[in-house]
């Protein structure tokens, strides 16, 4: 697997009074800033959107950041398109804003092509074989991140996501040689991530699966009992809101889940 290293350009962004400058971030408790790639290929949004927005990745540090501490990571991947990572709302929604360290990524496909073999319908889902072309990528992201946030605790770092999200959390799995599993503790596939192929890699990870409906509760059981079976630390959370959704009401388990089993306690 290639590694790539492309050029960034900060654009550090103020949460009070949302004006942008460039230059390095300041990192302070409630800050966010974001980084763009323009080196690298249109991401998943960019493709389906037709846009020319260059791949980026947005920071929030905790309200209660503290240079002098290690603070854990939690990167929470949205669905569908996967938006253009400018803000990472429900990871901050979930932390609640303490403690941890949320950031945006965004999803990448090696094209929308309806006649590529790999696209099966929908042709919009995040699969293996997009995980393989889309980690080098997110990987340079990820040293970037370490490289200008170097108090990110390196022993509790959670990736999980929605629908699309999940999927895209599991094509990475899949797609990174173990590099994923070795870089993340804990994993959170949310109505998503069926295709993953690589179970053995959860092994010893807290690993939650959500499911929000009778409907999909058969397929997110059979997920979570296989990832079990490989020696998953494993949770399955049943909220049903009767279809396909992240609802608010299951926030609270979920922070539960990431003050808890996440963090090793």
């Amino acid at each position: 697997m290639r590694n790539t290293i492309l050029p960034v350009i900060f654009v550090v962004t103020i949460a009070s009074g949302c004006t942008a400058q460039p230059g390095p971030p300041v990192l302070a408790p409630g800050r966010w800033f974001t980084v763009t790639f323009p080196e690298m290929p249109p991401t998943l949004f960019a493709l389906s959107t037709q846009r020319t927005d260059p791949a980026q990745m947005t920071v929030f540090l905790p309200r209660n950041y503290d240079p002098q501490r290690k603070h854990p990571l939690f990167i929470f991947l949205n669905g569908g398109d996967g938006g253009n990572a400018s803000n990472p709302t429900v990871a901050r929604a979930l932390t609640e804003e303490q403690d941890f360290i949320c950031v945006a990524l965004p999803l990448f496909k090696i094209s929308l092509d309806p006649n590529s073999p790999v696209n099966k319908p929908p042709v919009l889902i995040v699969r293996s074989a997009d995980g393989q072309y889309g980690w080098p990528f997110v990987r340079t992201m990820l040293a970037k991140l370490d490289q200008t946030v170097p108090n990110i605790d390196p022993d509790h770092r959670i990736l999980g996501g929605f629908s699309n999200g999940a999927h895209a959390t599991a094509a990475l799995i899949d797609g990174s040689d173990g590099e994923v599993t070795h870089m993340f503790s804990a994993f959170i596939f949310g109505e998503g991530g069926g295709g993953l192929q690589h179970y053995e890699l959860l092994k010893g990870k807290p690993f939650l699966m959500i499911s929000s409906s009778a409907r999909s509760l058969p397929r997110a059981t059979e997920i979570a009992d296989t990832a079990k079976a490989a020696g998953a630390l494993t949770t399955l959370l049943f909220e049903d809101i009767g279809q396909h959704g992240f609802t608010t009401a299951v926030y609270p388990k979920i922070r539960e889940w990431l003050r808890g089993p996440a963090l090793g306690k």
